[in-house]
């Protein structure tokens, strides 16, 4: 039995493994090849590290939400759209939203470029108080950005929230059509990739459930 299990646990961490487990949520979507039109640019949050070394005041982005501000910083380059941040204080005490906006100003994002929405609690709550904060300043057409392996949820969520034009533009990739495996990728590592697989195919089936 706890042979069995030193496997399990084994198979678990290996990094193919998790890859394989992601690729089928990370290319549901893929970034638009042609040029875009929109009306904002919105942004999931995915956590904060209070307490963290953050030189710029405030609290440090969590590494997704550090991937996701990145892209998203980009996309405002290329198309100059007026970016809305959502996020609450999940499991923080200041607004995860508040601390990306920080972020994006520190990279030279203008602040009156950045609106935040800072009560959602969930990728549910994510979508409906951005439709709102949308609906209140006449935007449309969004591009949507989070992580790659978080779009299909996302999307859901957002379409199911009214967002008829929405462009899904994922960032983070952690999986990659046609990559080799070394040797190194069989040693245990990290059973985070298989986690967040699991955890959104479950979040998504809940949404489509209760939704």
């Amino acid at each position: 039995m706890w042979a069995a299990f030193g496997l399990l646990l084994w198979v678990a961490s290996l990094g193919p493994v998790g890859r394989a487990a992601l690729a089928g949520l990370e290319y549901a979507y893929l970034p638009p090849a042609a040029e875009v039109k929109a009306d904002a640019i919105v942004v999931l949050s995915a956590g904060i590290l209070e307490g963290a070394p953050e030189p710029f005041g405030g609290a440090a982005l969590s590494g997704v939400s550090l991937e996701r501000a990145v892209e998203a910083v980009r996309v405002y380059g290329k198309y100059k759209l007026p970016l809305i941040v959502t996020g609450g204080a999940v499991f923080s005490r200041g607004s995860e939203a508040g601390a990306i906006k920080r972020y994006m100003v520190s990279l030279g994002v203008p602040e009156n470029r950045i609106f935040t929405e800072e009560r959602a609690r969930d990728t549910r709550e994510n979508a409906l108080f951005s439709k709102k904060l949308c609906d209140e300043k006449g935007y449309e057409r969004i591009v949507l950005v989070t992580s790659a392996y978080h779009m299909r949820r996302s999307v859901w969520a957002f379409k199911k929230a009214g967002f008829v034009e929405l462009i899904p533009w994922p960032a983070g990739y952690v999986s990659a059509h046609g990559g080799r495996n070394t040797l190194l990728d069989y040693l245990p590592a990290s059973c985070d990739p298989l986690r967040r697989a699991f955890q959104e195919r479950l979040g998504l089936l809940f949404y489509r459930l209760s939704m």
